[in-house]
């Protein structure tokens, strides 16, 4: 019949509220009977009484006047007829209030039995007002004799008849009083125990009222809203009973249609996310490359097959396990957990490539770092990626070998050749004529230029096979700069460029090579004067970090395209000075000071937009530390 939330509630409280009413007009009516019952006890009996006690009073006053009349003497000219007449209006007016009251009893009402006696009151009174009358009438007339007896012998008896008749009506009237006062106590016992009874019922279907309602709606949202508050934390596997048709009930079904709906969307999520999950292993494992992935608390996430390999265990036993567990590497620890550390500064720069020994054979990877964070920055996890570069470290070893041995054949010819120039422009042979000077300079210029590249090629090689001899001895930058500088300043001069140095000789003291950071100095100044007009600035400037030096060397020239600047410190690559070619430079110049102050765990890099000049810098340890490739030569 109710099947909505509205009409059970609307039903529940119209029934409160007519029990309610019920109750109320119950405890009303009850109460109007004790009122009742009171006014009639009032009205019948209480005025009774009261008119009986007040009838004895004005009869006792008559008797009392009508005593001492009938005591009296003759009439005297000094007063008596005075005291007379005071005697007879205390008379009359007695006989009135007796009749007054009368009246007021017989207007009060009075039960069936009362009625005879208020006639015989009624008509003993008369008898005793004629007789009192008659008296009062000879004393008037002085007639005093005989009065006395005539009160004793007439009035007297009806007297005190008529007063028993009144305290019999009184007494009648008290009884009837005490006797209606049990009723009107168990008049207002039963209405106090039938509200209190009332109070109890109401308070009872009250409690049960709440309690259904609680039960029926309540109870019902509640688990509703802790099953949303579930399918929020991600538990879809939810269903409410259905136990009733209304709202709440609607509400129920239609959330487990819901949740079924979410099942399926997510059955199929989750399809999706493990085809997807299945490719990307695939993918991960088929590459050659090696990748390592860690959560935030160094545990495994994910390695593929490359890796495990490399490290002699099964990938799929490593994955939640401590990645220190599994690797054994010191370089690769540092460069995992060094994004967990806040306090750690890792650059994987200083490490070009990370050299492994196994089962005789060498294996070479270049390490890339990529730290995984969440949507709202929080920290997820690290990724390295270690991409082989074995094949093309061969390659690079056997054209540095290559490079080497053409080298090393390339310097006797040039020699040679260079020492016959030298004779013919000397003219030790004979007199030249100008146009054979001429073609002697221009031989002679293309001798240093092939002496150079020999040189160059040859001092490559050595630094990236790490056959070079350096010698490590503490060095004061500002010493060496100034040293490197002393012979360049001519140039700088005859090309009216100016120089200037700005190392403080308080900086810290390095461990390094004389020759080799001399050199590199020497190549940034000059290939700042190349590309710096006359008139332009050339600035050596040096600073101090914790841990470190820093050398910059700064010109107004006419600087470097962007596209440019990531390329220049590889081999041959040389970036024209568009006022023309730059005769003995072959383009090896950043490189090989790239390979030198990489080996020393420093870094080199440059700044420049063209047309307002170039700043190239490097950092170099003030302690030497030992490099990757180092590391693994005193492994193997």
């Amino acid at each position: 019949m109710f099947k909505s939330i509205r009409a059970r509630i609307v039903g529940t409280f119209a029934v409160l509220v007519l029990l309610n009413l019920a109750a109320t007009y119950w405890s009303i009516y009850n109460f109007y009977s004790i009122a009742t019952s009171v006014a009639t006890i009032i009205q019948e009996n209480y005025l009774n009484v009261l008119a009986a006690e007040n009838m004895m009073k004005s009869l006792e006053r008559q008797d009392n006047a009508l005593l001492v009349a009938s005591e009296g003497e003759p009439a005297t000219p000094g007063g008596n007829l005075t005291e007379s007449r005071d005697l007879f209006l205390k008379w009359t007016e007695n006989r009135d209030l007796f009749f007054y009251w009368f009246e007021q009893g017989m207007r009060a009402g009075a039960l069936p039995d009362q009625v005879p006696l208020r006639d015989s009151i009624q008509a003993t009174y008369r008898q005793y007002v004629l007789l009192g009358d008659s008296m009062n009438a000879r004393v008037k007339q002085g007639a005093f004799e005989g009065a006395k007896e005539y009160y004793y012998e007439r009035i007297r008896p009806i007297s005190d008849q008529l007063r028993n008749q009144c305290f019999t009506l009184f007494e009648i009237n008290q009884n009837d009083l005490y006797n209606a006062m049990p009723e009107t106590h168990s008049i207002a016992n039963k209405t106090a125990f039938g509200g209190m009874m009332a109070a109890i019922v109401m308070l009872v279907l009250s409690i049960i009222a709440t309690a259904w309602l609680i039960r029926s709606f309540i109870t019902p949202a509640e688990l509703l809203t802790e099953r949303v508050k579930q399918i929020g934390a991600g538990n879809i596997d939810l269903k409410i009973d259905v136990l009733s048709d209304d709202e709440v009930g609607q509400l129920s079904r239609e959330f487990n249609k819901m949740t079924e709906r979410l099942r399926q969307y997510d059955q199929i999520n989750i399809d999706t996310l493990l085809s997807e999950k299945r490719k990307s292993e695939t993918i991960v494992d088929s590459i050659t490359d090696g990748l390592i992935m860690i959560d935030a608390s160094s545990t495994i996430l994910h390695v593929n097959k490359r890796v495990a390999d490399l490290f002699g265990f099964d990938e799929a036993t490593a994955i939640g396990r401590p990645v220190t567990a599994m690797v054994h590497d010191d370089r690769l620890l540092t460069l995992l957990r060094g994004p967990l550390d806040a306090a750690a500064v890792v650059d994987d720069r200083r490490l070009s490539f990370l050299q492994f020994d196994r089962d005789g054979l060498s294996s070479y990877f270049r390490p890339k770092v990529t730290v995984l964070q969440a949507p709202d920055g929080d920290l997820y996890g690290v990724l390295l990626l270690m991409q082989d570069i074995t094949q093309f470290k061969e390659l690079d070893r056997m054209k540095s070998d290559f490079i080497a041995t053409v080298s090393h054949e390339f310097r006797t010819p040039v020699t040679s050749i260079n020492m016959s120039v030298d004779i013919l422009d000397q003219q030790l042979l004979g007199p030249l004529t100008p146009k054979q000077k001429e073609l002697v300079t221009s031989a002679k210029e293309d001798c240093y230029r092939l002496t150079k590249l020999a040189r160059e090629l040859l001092q490559l090689s050595k630094l990236e096979s790490g056959r070079v001899q350096v010698r490590d001895e503490p060095l004061n930058m500002n010493e060496v700069v100034e040293a490197t500088l002393r012979p360049l300043r001519i140039q700088f001069q005859e090309k009216k460029v100016v120089l200037e140095s700005s190392v403080p000789p308080s900086l810290p003291m390095i461990v390094a090579d004389e020759q080799q950071l001399s050199w590199v100095i020497s190549n940034l100044v000059t290939n700042a004067l190349k590309y710096t007009g006359a008139g332009g600035t050339v600035s050596v400037l040096g600073s101090a970090a914790p841990g470190e030096i820093r050398l910059e060397v700064r010109d107004t020239g006419v600087g470097i395209a962007r596209e440019h600047i990531d390329r220049i410190f590889d081999k041959f690559v040389q970036v024209r000075n568009p006022a023309g070619s730059t005769p003995g430079s072959v383009g090896l110049g950043l490189a090989i000071a790239k390979e030198i102050v990489e080996m020393y765990g420093g870094r080199i890099w440059a700044e420049s937009e063209v047309g307002l000049g170039s700043t190239f810098a490097f950092v170099l340890p003030t302690r030497r530390p030992v490099t990757a490739a180092q590391t693994q030569g005193e492994r193997s």
